[in-house]
């Protein structure tokens, strides 16, 4: 059966060797070489449509959990579905790209030249000179880079950054970090609504065993540990491609500014999506969602499109786990996002004040939060946030929150809240003693 909005039935797939991805990966290279040279519109158009059919077959028939399980010698793939996530949407990504390189761009793709006269390097208004090895190098930069830096296609090819460039030290430790706060986040999520790891496919993180007021707060709480987990993850993953970069391709330290920029400051939606949160796949929400939208709808059209673009890919995210999808949850965030900065601009119309300060920053986390806080649920729901990372001795997160854990149940042994708080002390109470949680 084929779910026509999404794609095949994921029930069929297969453990695949990364072997039978690489005529995929060969043909999207090839894609990527030929947007760099001139003339090669009719090469593109005729390689297109190879590439859509091998992005399909990839998608219909490679269980990539599957094939990761076995190579760690696993005995099943459950708590592993997280990267079927990841995988979908890596081919969404490359099926979007694929499109721009084969219809959309109106000249080759050319790359900057890197000045060596400032330090720390960075890239000048001069165009790479064409030959076959600066050619074929080339085409390996535009497989991986998302963000456009160093290219002529970016509206940001060389982004100014007020940090310094981390070392390759600091570099470690700041992946080490995100690793740790992912985990700990994600342990703290599955503590407080254990039914996200009740079962392959997950469950809700609105306890339905709380009262009403414990409920919400519980899940409240899982909404803000969804958030950390995602900026911890998207920020160490980030944090561990620049440590690659920089110490096996050398490549210098301009190549790798910051990816995020403490969201967690913003004073409007519109600082946190447009600088604060990560920008990897900015070029192509524009490019296939605010262009378009903007031509029907003017500005709102562009706002809230460009944000259903990226509603539909975190939608194929939770699909690609083989658990079903939620676009009323997911992309239902990211819309509800678009309409919050697309209020934002008819305030300041409206008033001629700009959304900032305090109660911005209030209004941005409150948005955020609490419309992110269904997504997470959702998420759970198709077993995303029931994914081992780390093998049980080496979490790093983990220990801390079990430290903090053990605290608190003294505390709470030691204080007697009485009678007319007896409920929520109980709900407490249980949240603290689940030490029953198997898969962890």
């Amino acid at each position: 059966m084929v779910d026509f909005f999404l794609g095949p039935d994921l029930s069929l797939r297969r453990p695949e060797a990364v072997t039978a991805l690489l005529p995929h990966y060969l043909t999207y290279y090839a894609l990527g070489v030929l947007a760099i040279l001139p003339n090669t519109f009719y090469f593109r158009l005729l390689l297109q449509p190879v590439f859509l059919w091998q992005t399909w077959w990839c998608v219909a028939n490679v269980d990539f959990a599957a094939w990761l399980a076995q190579s760690l010698g696993l005995q099943n793939s459950d708590t592993l579905k997280f990267w079927n996530g990841a995988f979908a949407v890596g081919m969404f990504i490359m099926t979007l790209q694929s499109f721009e390189w084969a219809f959309l761009i109106k000249e080759p793709l050319r790359k900057y030249e890197i000045t060596t006269d400032q330090n720390p390097p960075t890239f000048s208004k001069n165009l790479k000179p064409l030959s076959i090895s600066s050619v074929l190098l080339d085409g390996f930069d535009l497989f991986f880079n998302l963000r456009g830096i160093g290219w002529s296609w970016s509206s940001q090819p060389s982004p100014r950054s007020t940090t310094p460039p981390s070392s390759i030290p600091s570099l470690f430790a700041l992946f080490l970090l995100r690793i740790a706060m992912a985990d700990a986040s994600q342990y703290i999520i599955q503590r407080v609504s254990p039914a996200v790891i009740s079962g392959p496919s997950g469950g809700s993180i609105f306890d339905p065993n709380l009262s009403l007021l414990p409920r919400i707060a519980a899940a409240a709480l899982c909404g803000i540990c969804g958030g950390v987990w995602t900026y911890s993850l998207i920020d160490g993953f980030y944090y561990l491609a620049a440590l690659f970069g920089r110490v096996v391709c050398r490549q210098p330290a301009s190549h790798w500014p910051p990816v995020s920029n403490r969201p967690w400051v913003s004073t409007s939606l519109h600082e946190f999506w447009s600088t604060r949160w990560h920008q990897l796949f900015r070029h192509l929400f524009v490019t296939f969602g605010a262009r378009p939208g903007a031509a029907l709808l003017g500005r709102p059209g562009a706002l809230i499109c460009g944000f259903a673009v990226s509603g539909v890919m975190h939608n194929y995210a939770a699909w690609g786990t083989g658990y079903g999808s939620d676009f009323f949850s997911v992309g239902g965030f990211f819309i509800l996002m678009g309409a919050g900065v697309a209020m934002e601009v008819a305030f300041k119309k409206s008033t001629g004040v700009r959304v900032g300060g305090f109660f911005g920053w209030l209004w941005t986390m409150l948005w955020v939060l609490v419309c992110g806080t269904f997504m997470i649920d959702s998420w759970g729901r198709h077993g995303m946030l029931a994914t081992t990372f780390l093998p049980a001795r080496l979490r790093l997160g983990k220990p801390p929150v079990d430290a903090v854990i053990g605290l608190l149940n003294v505390a709470v042994d030691r204080w007697d809240v009485g009678v007319g708080l007896g409920k929520l002390n109980e709900s407490v109470l249980r949240i603290l003693d689940m030490s029953s949680i198997s898969p962890l």
